[in-house]
This record gives structure tokens, C-alpha cells and sequence, in this order.
């Protein structure tokens, strides 16, 4: 099943982490590449982006703030929108509705739904925009647990079964899952159960 971009937030041996991974039939030659606290998702050749804008951007961005550890997880350039406002003091559930209502989903060929999440301590969110429709959950992490949604086919928020202990784990797992067209993955996985501890940040490129 092709389900292009996947977003996911969860808990793995008591610790956050959100999730991304890159699925794509017409831009696969792209890479993930960790920056400071951030993650961008880029094309290895820059003319891609004349053919579309949409490929290259921030996919998680993390915090051990004065705002309280956080991680935001993204397809696109709504990533720094949603991070910038919790880093405001907007609560995630707004930040993620805000920032989808304010982008909508992408204006291409196949409008692709923008997908969004977050997680703080024990709580998760998950959102999507498509065109006839907006979406946003809350997810208590009272256990080890992960939650997903997708781009195309998996576009309902499901369950699903992926941990690790370190963030290069947990972006590993995101590129195995048995889905196609994978190309790259990355994590941000809290470094303790502690507050104020920050995230740990992976990649997974294949090449």
C-alpha cells in the first residue's frame, strides 16, 4: 500500500518521540538531515524544487523550552508554524488547528493533505487538513503506544506498533514499516522522563 508521507507521535520505554517518514513515486531522491534541533527534508538536486515547492522543509523541530519540552512533526512548512506558536504559549491542540486552517492542504495535483503532530510529557496530538476537511485528536500516552496518519490511504489516526530505545531506533522502525515507496525517516525521541531534558534527534537515509 502506498500511503505517502506518514506522521507519528507515541511512547517507547517511557519516553516521547514523534516520527516522519517519507514515502514518494515522483521525488524520491531526497534525504533527511538533522540541523541543530531541527530536521529538514530536502531533494539531493535543487532543480526538483522548481517542479514543486512543496519538498523541501522542516519535518520536526524540538524544544526543551521555558514552554516545556516539546516536538513538533510535519509534511510541510507548517512544521515551523506550529512549533513558533506553542513556543508562544499557544497550547498544541490550538497551534496544530491554527496553523492547518491557516495552510489548508497543498495545492497540487493530487491536493495532498497537510499532517501534523506534537507531543509534551504524556500527551500526543494528531491533525489533518484535506480539502473538504479538518481534523485534530489528543492522545494520552499512559503507556508505551503509537499512533499514525498518512497522506493518502491512512488518513484516519490508528494505532500501531512501533518502538525503539533512541531516537536512530525509533526512525528506523518508521522506515521499515511495511508500507511502499519508502525514501527516508527521522525521529525526535526525549532524552529522559524528566522535563526539561530536551530530545534526541536521528535520521534514516538508505543511500
Amino acid at each position: 500500500m502506498y500511503v505517502g508521507r506518514i506522521v507519528l507521535v507515541g511512547r517507547s520505554r517511557g519516553r516521547s518521540f514523534v516520527a516522519y517518514r517519507v514515502s514518494s513515486r515522483s521525488f524520491p531522491n531526497r534525504r533527511a538531515e538533522v540541523r541543530g534541533q531541527s530536521i529538514m527534508v530536502s531533494p539531493l538536486d535543487s532543480a526538483d524544487l522548481a517542479r514543486n515547492p512543496y519538498i523541501a522543509y522542516n519535518c520536526i523541530r524540538a524544544s526543551g523550552s521555558d514552554a516545556g519540552d516539546y516536538a513538533v512533526v510535519s509534511n510541510g512548512t507548517h512544521t515551523d508554524m506550529i512549533f513558533e506558536r506553542i513556543l508562544d504559549g499557544q497550547q498544541p491542540m490550538d497551534a496544530i488547528v491554527l496553523s492547518l486552517a491557516a495552510y489548508g492542504y497543498e495545492r497540487d495535483e493530487l491536493d495532498t493533505p497537510r499532517i501534523a503532530g506534537s507531543v509534551r510529557g504524556e500527551c500526543a496530538w494528531l491533525g489533518i487538513a484535506k480539502k473538504d476537511e479538518l481534523r485534530v485528536r489528543k492522545f494520552d500516552l499512559t503507556k508505551d503506544q503509537a499512533f499514525l496518519v498518512a497522506t493518502y490511504e491512512k488518513t484516519d489516526f490508528e494505532a500501531i506498533s512501533l518502538d525503539g530505545e533512541s531516537a536512530g531506533d525509533i526512525a528506523g522502525a518508521a522506515f521499515d514499516l511495511p508500507l511502499e515507496r519508502p525514501v527516508c525517516a527521522a525521529a525526535a525521541f526525549a532524552q529522559s522522563e524528566r522535563q526539561g531534558s530536551g530530545f534526541d534527534l536521528a535520521v534514516f537515509n538508505p543511500r
